[in-house]
């Protein structure tokens, strides 16, 4: 993977990530939630996998499948909200993936970019 701040998914909707800011920087694994509850819009679509030091990967987050609103820029595009935690972390990530690049066909990949975004109290 190329390019910092990037979510690549496959055509299966699993992939792989990677983010940098000052602070962290980590590559990820972008796995379909199997518990995941079609019409809840609480049950998370995606699980966050980390590579810890030893190179083994372990279930650092979530990611929820979204759309935009109606009477928004892009009404109907959809995005993921990620959420990523972990104890080496001040305080939980809050991230979102916007499509930068669609696949070409549904068997093609897709390119989304990651941008951090502040709690709202």
């Amino acid at each position: 993977m190329a390019k910092n701040n990037r979510l690549v998914l496959g055509a299966d909707g699993c992939g792989e990530g990677n983010f940098t800011s000052m602070q962290h920087h980590f590559d990820f694994l972008f796995a379909t939630n199997p518990d995941h509850k079609q019409n809840d819009d609480n049950s998370p679509s995606h699980r966050v996998l980390l590579r810890g030091p030893n190179g083994m990967a372990f279930d650092a987050g979530a990611a929820w499948r979204k759309k935009v609103g109606p009477g928004k820029p892009n009404a109907g595009a959809i995005f993921y909200s990620i959420a990523i935690d972990d104890p080496s972390f001040s305080t939980p990530l809050n991230l979102t993936a916007f499509c930068v690049v669609p696949g070409k066909s549904k068997d093609d990949i897709s390119e989304w970019e990651i941008v951090w975004r502040r709690p709202v109290a």
